[in-house]
Order: C-alpha cells, then sequence, then structure tokens
C-alpha cells in the first residue's frame, strides 16, 4: 500500500535569484547615475549654463530615477518569489496548509471537506494555484482586515480566497493534479 506523505509544491530557486540580482544592479546603476549627476552639477557650474548641458542634466536624473523605481519594483517582487519558495502550499492527507497573513510559517490549514475546488489558472503572465474555500471568512478569525482581504481576493479571482502565483513551480499541472487526488482520497480533483 502505497504511503501518504506532506507535498510542498516544488518551487524553482533561480527565479527569486534572478530578480534579486536584477534589483541590485538596477540600484547600483541608479546610484551611480545620479552620483555622477549631483557631482557634476557641484563640479561644473559654468557647463551647467551651456544649452546643451540642460537636456544632460534633466536625462540623466529621470534615467537614475527609472531605475531606482525599477529597483524597488524588483525588490519587492523578489520579496513574494522568496515568500513562496520558503512557504510554498503544503498538501497533506488531511488538507491544504497555506501560508495567508502570517510574516513567516503557515497559519491557515483547510482540511479537504473545506475545499470547495482547486484549479491552476492563467492570469496575467503566470499561472496561479486557486483554493476555493467554503466559508473562508471562518479562517480570518475576527480580524475584519483579514475578512476584508480574502474578500477582495476572492473577488478579483472568481471566488478563490487563497491565490498562489506557480510560475516557478517544478511540477506539471498533471503530476500535481495525481498527488491533489491521491492525498484527498479522491475526493478533490485539481482544475486546469
Amino acid at each position: 500500500m502505497e504511503e501518504k506523505s506532506d507535498f510542498p509544491v516544488p518551487i524553482a530557486a533561480a527565479p527569486a535569484y534572478l530578480i534579486a540580482a536584477l534589483a541590485a544592479v538596477s540600484a547600483v546603476g541608479a546610484l551611480f547615475v545620479l552620483v555622477t549627476v549631483g557631482y557634476l552639477l557641484i563640479a561644473m557650474r559654468r557647463l551647467s549654463e551651456e544649452a546643451a548641458a540642460g537636456a544632460v542634466f534633466v536625462i540623466f536624473p529621470l534615467l537614475g530615477l527609472g531605475l531606482l523605481g525599477s529597483a524597488v519594483g524588483m525588490a519587492f517582487l523578489a520579496r513574494s518569489e522568496f515568500r513562496l519558495l520558503r512557504t510554498p502550499p503544503v498538501f497533506t492527507a488531511a488538507g491544504v496548509r497555506l501560508r495567508v497573513f502570517a510574516r513567516r510559517g503557515y497559519d491557515v490549514f483547510v482540511p479537504w471537506e473545506r475545499v470547495s475546488r482547486l484549479r491552476v489558472a492563467e492570469k496575467g503572465p503566470r499561472p496561479y494555484l486557486l483554493v476555493d474555500v467554503a466559508d473562508a471568512e471562518e479562517l480570518a478569525g475576527d480580524d475584519p482586515g483579514r475578512t476584508e482581504r480574502l474578500r477582495r481576493t476572492a473577488e478579483r479571482f472568481e471566488g478563490a480566497a487563497f491565490v498562489y502565483g506557480l510560475r516557478g513551480a517544478l511540477i506539471d499541472v498533471e503530476d500535481l493534479g495525481a498527488v491533489v487526488h491521491r492525498l484527498s482520497d479522491g475526493t478533490v480533483a485539481l482544475d486546469y
């Protein structure tokens, strides 16, 4: 007889590290451009009075600020990728363990009986694991902020209160469906 065990969704680490590296390069580039422009403004007052120099002193600061904005955006994206890497959804024989509200670790456990639908859907440039749960607000406890967050997520993702990006997943959807079928004893199917 096959033994059931916990199955964390395997996630590739490369996208998170690549995005973090790009954010660091962009931040260093922004810092270099902004420091250079600051030095030129201070050291070359005479050059700044010429007509052609005006474009240089406008374009380079805008380039530096654009690189800085790009670095900040990529840093937030890398943060979400590292969170998924550390705490991916875990399928167990009893249900699904999820990180929803906690900064670290898992804070929500959904028994298979409460999962009304489990699906993988393309929404934008990457696939998502969508978990529809009956009465998901009960899992938020008495916190109205958490309840509102679940409500907004359900509105945005067609009823799914819990959503996980699967860009770096190292498992085919069919194989993940087989894992879900095995661990839930066939009570829940993965739609795709």
